[in-house]
């Protein structure tokens, strides 16, 4: 009588089993929300009972999604030490070595069979961890978010987005203004909750697929840029906007009648300004009244049209962006993804030690952006720079700790007068 065997290895995929155990350690270490798709696959991944020959042939498998894929054959091309590797080279080679260790299992079962006739009873494969729902739909957004999305000339439209702020509010007969100017101009918007600025763009495809232009506005009238200095809130914007990823800011401000009764004098404001432009490297646009701010907005958006109707638009993520994607005269341009710089930008992001560093630094008089991350750059926690205070011989020389400190492109020290009221409000407050 023949005896069938079925054969199932120990281990069929050892090379990537132990690539997805490093990279998955790397991600929780990191608490990035990728451990749970790279958990989920690396379990598919040791329960799949034959051998693997590439990343692509991964794509079977649950959890293993483009980018994961990818990422394997990049691993494995580096690993063979080649600058391009065939699945016909791999299976090859992988062929061999799983004939061989199929013979070898044969033997033993043979010469089991001998002492024993009764068939042993074939080992369960492990079941997979079930994830919770929240673990589900974390893994269903950082696929999305990773999820590669082109789209080629003709592919997609330009549309102008604008915050929900700006076309509701107490005074609603001003704010809908917004709406009506921009469709008296043909301009084509949305109207949508945005997380940051007040303006930008998007190129949408037919899938539904938006990757964000390289643009954002945020709109000040003059007496709420007044009222935003002196609470704070105009240095935690600029913050904001540079981190947000998008190359160029713009600051579109409206004139407020004669610009009498600000709160802030005139020159004060304009000083600010000219800061902001000099030192962030935002830009400013002056404009007479709400109807010349729209009509700006919708000969920008008229123009980015132009522009982008002849590109091929890639989604990337933030902070990879190559250096020939950055260029609108390039043929092809990297773009973030609209989702990812929403979720990214939300206010109620969980923010490092380091920003909220930050922005306590932005709350105190005479400190600008450029002043608080140069002395974030040297003490990026409020408890390195105790440290520093009390490794000082004296209170003299813990007063002029942070004098010399060079802050912005000019590199101008912070000063006496700035180190010495920040040491007296550390002292005071955190002892």
């Amino acid at each position: 009588m023949e005896t069938r065997l079925e054969v199932r290895l120990r281990e069929p995929n050892p090379l990537f089993t132990r690539w997805l155990e490093r990279w998955l350690r790397e991600a929780e270490r990191r608490q990035q929300k990728s451990q749970f798709k790279l958990r989920l696959a690396l379990e598919a991944l040791k329960s799949y009972p034959l051998p693997l020959y590439s990343g692509r042939d991964c794509a079977v498998l649950r959890g293993f999604g483009g980018t994961l894929c990818q990422l394997i054959d990049e691993e494995l091309r580096q690993h063979r030490g080649l600058s391009l590797v065939t699945a016909t080279t791999t299976a090859a080679t992988s062929s061999v070595q799983y004939e061989q260790q199929v013979q070898k299992v044969v033997k033993r079962v043979q010469e089991a069979q001998q002492d024993q006739r009764k068939p042993a009873k074939p080992a369960k494969a492990p079941k997979p961890k079930k994830l919770t729902k929240k673990e589900q739909l974390e893994l269903a957004a950082a696929e999305e978010r990773e999820r590669f999305v082109e789209m080629i000339p003709g592919s997609f439209e330009i549309l102008l987005l604008v915050d929900t702020q700006e076309t509701s509010g107490k005074n609603k007969r001003v704010l809908d203004q917004t709406r009506s100017y921009l469709e008296s101009f043909g301009a084509k918007h949305e109207v949508r909750r945005l997380t940051i600025g007040d303006f930008l763009w998007i190129a949408k495809d037919r899938a539904g697929n938006e990757l964000v232009l390289p643009y954002i506005i945020e709109r000040k009238r003059m007496d709420d840029l007044a009222s935003s200095i002196r609470d704070g809130r105009f240095h935690e914007q600029k913050h904001r906007l540079k981190q947000s990823g998008l190359r160029h800011v713009i600051y579109l401000v409206e004139d407020y009648g004669d610009n009498e009764q600000l709160g802030l004098p005139l020159d004060s404001l304009q000083q600010a300004l000219a800061n902001a432009r000099v030192q962030t490297g935002v830009q400013v646009v002056r404009t007479e009244n709400h109807y010349r701010s729209m009509s700006y907005l919708a000969s920008m958006t008229r123009s980015l049209q132009q522009i982008f109707a002849r590109k091929t638009l890639q989604s990337v993520e933030r902070g990879v962006v190559p250096s020939s994607h950055c260029l609108v005269t390039s043929s092809t341009i990297g773009l973030l993804k609209f989702r990812a710089l929403y979720e990214d930008s939300a206010k109620n992001a969980q923010l490092t030690v380091r920003e909220v560093f930050v922005q306590q630094l932005l709350q105190l008089h005479s400190l600008s952006l450029e002043r608080a991350i140069a002395i974030v750059e040297l003490y990026p926690t409020p408890r390195l720079l105790l440290e520093a205070y009390d490794n000082c011989p004296g209170p003299k020389e813990a007063s002029q700790l942070l004098a010399k400190i060079p802050c912005g492109p000019l590199e101008r020290p912070l000063g006496e007068k700035i180190s010495q009221c920040l040491y007296e409000f550390y002292k005071r407050e955190f002892r």
